[in-house]
């Protein structure tokens, strides 16, 4: 299999374009933010972390599952797997990318990001993540380095193994963040870290198909040109095993809420009477993130679809959105249980606070992911990442 640069074409500008667009849109929100203050989002004391936060902490969980390819190749031996092994390194790399940036976005003061590294506090998951994530960082940068111009070097499948074991301890570390918080006992779960472990498997490999689609558009080549049917047909088989063991994750965070006596009433409040939260849940998590993508890979009357692994994908990545907006924010709208068994009458303290994100935050969440495309279309105009079957007929 041959594997190429990217040219400049029509789509590769284009989509140059859309993510620069993104890139520069979210920069200019948060210049705003910072200068007019937070009284232009939609947070308030109650809900400290927005939407802006969802999309980092969502594109962070995902560049972690974004390494299944390489993994699957490198760590269990899938030789079909291995052409896209150098596109999967890089679309971990743009993705994580863009989440940092976005979260040093959202948290205000960039330019201070440096103090975290040069005064390092080892009691703070923050401080811990913040070097998982350079750890991260730079071993799939070698690891992406050797699959593009060192395909067969010994040096892979060591690289492989311990970027795979990285990635499981960053992906503990960004579950850990929400699960250790005080001030908000819905958040606390010992399920957390695992739950963000098969999230980030079923919503990483979901946007490696759905980014591979974008890469594929930007080398004005059909999708087949770089994954096979054949290939196609096991990465959504795995597709499906993963949703089926993050939804079994989902459920038993939920039944076991609902059978602890101090999470009942926020499970009631997440499950039912949440307003936009159960409709998340249910509508969005639920229908369009686990049973819409299961039923277009493994129902027969599907196969004949021409884009249902797509459109899968697309279902999965969004139904993760869902999820993740209400792991993080409806901890933090409903009230905190600040004396356990008193009933408290505060004004701020005692009432369900209310949330909407402004267009700013969605324009801050957005410039990850504009962020994330430029690198990724960068890396594909640079190195030879993507392979290319078009001369074999596939």
């Amino acid at each position: 299999m041959n594997r190429q640069c990217v040219p400049t074409t029509k789509g590769f500008l284009l989509m140059t374009g859309v993510f620069a667009l993104l890139l520069l849109s979210g920069v200019w929100a948060a210049w705003r933010i910072e200068s007019g203050g937070h009284i232009l989002t939609g947070m308030s004391n109650s809900v400290p972390w927005g939407f802006s936060l969802t999309l980092a902490t969502f594109l962070l969980v995902a560049a972690s599952g974004a390494l299944n390819v390489a993994s699957v190749s490198s760590v269990f031996g899938g030789k079909d797997y291995k052409p896209l092994a150098s596109f999967s390194c890089l679309l971990a790399l743009a993705l994580l990318a863009g989440g940092l940036f976005t979260l040093m976005l959202d948290l205000g003061r960039p330019e201070q990001v440096l103090l975290v590294l040069t005064h390092f506090n080892p009691a703070s998951v923050f401080s811990v993540n913040i070097v998982i994530y350079a750890v991260f960082f730079c071993l799939v940068g070698l690891y992406w380095l050797f699959t593009c111009f060192a395909p067969r070097s010994g040096g892979i499948g060591i690289l492989g193994f311990v970027s795979f074991l990285w990635r499981l301890v960053m992906t503990t570390g960004s579950g850990c963040v929400f699960a250790v918080l005080a001030g908000r006992s819905a958040m606390h779960s010992a399920l957390l870290p695992p739950l963000f472990i098969a999230l980030s498997l079923s919503l990483g490999l979901s946007m490696f198909i759905i980014w591979l689609y974008k890469a594929q558009f930007a080398a004005q080549r059909p999708f087949s040109a770089a994954c096979a049917e054949a290939l196609a047909e096991r990465i959504g088989s795995l597709l499906a095993i993963l949703v089926a063991i993050t939804f079994y994750m989902v459920l038993a965070l939920h039944l076991i809420g609902l059978n602890s006596a101090t999470l009942r009433d926020f499970e009631c409040f997440a499950l039912r009477t949440g307003g936009i939260f159960p409709i998340l849940l249910w509508g969005g998590f639920g229908l369009l993130g686990t049973a819409m993508p299961l039923a277009l890979l493994l129902l027969p009357q599907f196969r004949s679809c021409k884009h249902r692994l797509l459109t899968a994908a697309i279902g999965v990545a969004l139904g993760s959105l869902a999820l993740m907006y209400v792991l993080i924010i409806a901890p933090q709208v409903y009230p905190p249980e600040l004396f356990p068994g008193k009933i408290v009458t505060d004004a701020f303290f005692g009432q369900t606070a209310s949330y909407s994100a402004t267009a700013l935050e969605w324009m801050v969440g957005l410039c990850g992911l504009g962020l994330a495309g430029v690198v990724m279309l960068l890396g594909i105009r640079i190195a030879p990442v993507l392979p290319d079957n078009s001369a074999d007929g596939i």
